[in-house]
């Protein structure tokens, strides 16, 4: 079990789906990602496209998004998501829970200008700068963006996106932003 860090629901538990689908963000990583990018979550449309158990999404829930994507393809961590999001009792008009493939998701959403991204798909596919630079040509990101990448190797530059990087033990987490402002 996992629990959300701050906010509305900080200190409830949250299911995490089987170790072989999934990779949890840490406690100590998420809270860290949270505090550099907390101006960023109050009123924000935040898109977590690789959900998993649901923990980034719910805790930018519990931040006071104004409304959460939350991704997964996996069937079996996509019903724990909803036993999470059910378990919190969270208003339903906060979130929509989606089963797809991220490259489905992005163009049935193509029309939604997200706020905060946070990226963090099974490292095994490195697809990360590819997915911000899809957003990005898809103009599906608002003027203020930011986008959270999360990896087990360091972060690459984006054409058109400032970076800065952070690392948590063996995981690298960078922030990317249209302007300087991260």
């Amino acid at each position: 079990m996992i629990r959300v860090i701050s906010g509305t629901y900080k200190g409830r538990l949250l299911n995490i789906p089987d170790s072989k689908t999934t990779r949890p963000t840490t406690d100590k990583v998420k809270q860290a990602i949270f505090s550099i990018v907390k101006k960023y979550i109050e009123g924000a449309i935040f898109l977590d496209l690789f959900a998993g158990s649901g923990s980034i999404g719910i805790e930018a829930i519990s931040r006071g998004a104004k409304k959460t994507y939350l991704n997964e393809k996996d069937v079996r961590a996509f019903k724990i998501i909803k036993e999470n999001l059910k378990s919190l009792n969270i208003e339903e008009s906060l979130y929509e829970l989606v089963l797809k493939d991220y490259r489905l998701f992005l163009k049935k959403y193509k029309d939604v200008k997200f706020d905060v991204v946070f990226l963090d798909p099974p490292y095994r596919f490195k697809i990360n700068q590819e997915v911000i630079k899809e957003m990005g040509e898809r103009n599906m990101l608002s003027a203020n963006a930011i986008i959270i990448s999360e990896q087990d190797e360091k972060n690459k530059e984006v054409d058109g996106f400032f970076m800065k990087e952070y690392r948590y033990g063996e995981k690298y987490v960078a922030i990317y932003s249209k302007e300087e402002n991260i």
